[in-house]
């Protein structure tokens, strides 16, 4: 039969109890650091995320008012109050060709 005297006195309820609760006061620790770690980076992209569908919607507003600049009743408006006039008559001057030729 073992000796379960020494074995009691080698590990008591005291003991047991202080090795417990140092590992649980461990695992609180590494939990909080990891949970505060993991919230940070949460605020980081939801700041990101935030900033992006601003640059999107910046972006939206931008390609209408190029698309609306860039109409060709625009132009013509735009042109005539620069005091661009519309040629009544096109001339068209002939141009030597630029491909070789046999």
């Amino acid at each position: 039969m073992p000796n379960l005297d020494s074995l009691k006195k080698l590990i008591n309820y005291k003991t047991a109890f202080t090795i417990t609760a140092m590992v649980f006061i461990g695992l609180a620790v590494t939990n909080l650091i990891g949970t505060n770690a993991l919230s940070t980076e949460g605020i980081a992209v939801s700041e990101a995320e935030t900033q992006t569908l601003k640059l999107e919607k910046e972006n939206q507003i931008i390609s209408v008012k190029i698309e609306e600049a860039s109409q060709l009743k625009n132009i013509e408006v735009l042109a005539e109050n620069r005091g661009f006039i519309r040629s009544k008559n096109i001339v068209f001057v002939p141009t030597a060709p630029t491909f070789a030729q046999r």
